[in-house]
């Protein structure tokens, strides 16, 4: 059976990934009278098929990610396809932000195989915009000539910048982030405190390591904000401040326009009260300068000072007077 291959494209941290495990895992399940169509296949989680997924040991599933999504994944290098990738790959940079030429040609090669245990072949390649124009070329072959019951699932965060060539002969398929019941099941799953004010905090994104950063640091923030008196700002890295003070001034800028808060839903009335100073056009110089400083949150040499240079700005944008 043909297979096409099928592009799976999503905002981060709303379950994409699990959504390509989960429907690689329903292909290769051997439990009789299954589907065998991806995302209408469910896997059983009983059979030989199943268990040797779980146990990440399926010799028809070939995963391929970067070495350091590899890593955050929590695959190994043979999980991630990292085994064929040569010694000049690995030092460079960008190799661990890439799918390498290398881990490719094993992809290839791998996919010329027969079947280990007679059904599909499944190989996940995720992010597809992770890929130089070599190692994209090489995918584009067998992404045009697809051995029999082959089946290719891949994902991306970032639909514009998968390569035309690529995306033209895949099947796209959009991910949407997850219902609030979703998302508030998945947080209590985890055994989240305060479920429903992170779902609100994510937008849903509940599928991250840490949903709730920079949550309670924003919390403290407005609340000192709205005492006038400004303290203990430590505890974030300059990429989680501009990140918090970003959902923050969001939240402000709705509020100003009479709508309501999406990151901060139970403190509607502290920060209408914020809003409701400075002029408009104060307020989006300001938000043009956290898109700036986002662009290199890391770079300033005193964490500490930046973090407070960003608040203390803040803290006179909303205390410069009525509109």
């Amino acid at each position: 059976m043909d297979f096409p291959a099928t592009l799976l494209h999503g905002a981060r941290a709303t379950g994409l990934w699990e959504s390509l495990l989960e429907a690689a895992a329903g292909m290769l399940c051997e439990a009789p009278g299954r589907a065998t169509v991806p995302w209408q296949a469910r896997a059983c989680g009983q059979c030989a098929g199943c268990h040797l997924v779980q146990a990440g040991t399926h010799p028809d599933l070939r995963v391929v990610v970067p070495p350091a999504l590899a890593t955050e994944l929590g695959l190994g290098a043979d999980e991630a396809g990292e085994g064929a990738q040569g010694q000049g790959e690995t030092r460079t940079a960008a190799a661990g932000r890439e799918i390498g030429i290398e881990q490719v040609r094993g992809l290839i090669d791998w996919a010329q195989g027969t079947s280990h245990r007679g059904g599909p072949k499944v190989a996940v390649v995720h992010p597809l915009d992770a890929m130089a124009a070599p190692a994209a070329n090489a995918l584009l072959k067998v992404l045009e000539e697809p051995p029999a019951s082959l089946c290719f699932l891949t994902g991306t965060h970032h639909l514009d910048r998968v390569l035309p060539t690529l995306r033209s002969r895949c099947s796209l398929r959009a991910w949407a982030r997850p219902d609030a019941r979703a998302a508030l099941a998945e947080l209590e799953r985890r055994g989240q405190s305060d479920a429903q004010a992170v779902m609100h905090w994510s937008r849903r994104a509940v599928f991250e390591p840490d949903p709730a950063r920079g949550l309670e640091w924003t919390r403290r923030l407005v609340r000192q904000l709205a005492d006038g008196r400004v303290s203990q700002l430590d505890g974030v890295t300059p990429a989680q401040a501009i990140e918090s003070l970003q959902k923050l001034t969001l939240d402000l800028m709705r509020v100003r326009s009479g709508l309501k808060p999406s990151y901060l839903a139970d403190m509607d009335a502290a920060l209408r009260r914020m809003a409701g100073q400075g002029d408009t056009g104060a307020w989006l110089q300001w938000w043009q300068r956290l898109a700036q400083a986002a662009r290199t949150p890391d770079f300033p040499v005193h964490a500490g000072l930046a973090v407070q240079a960003w608040v203390v700005e803040l803290q006179q944008l909303c205390t410069s007077g009525a509109n």
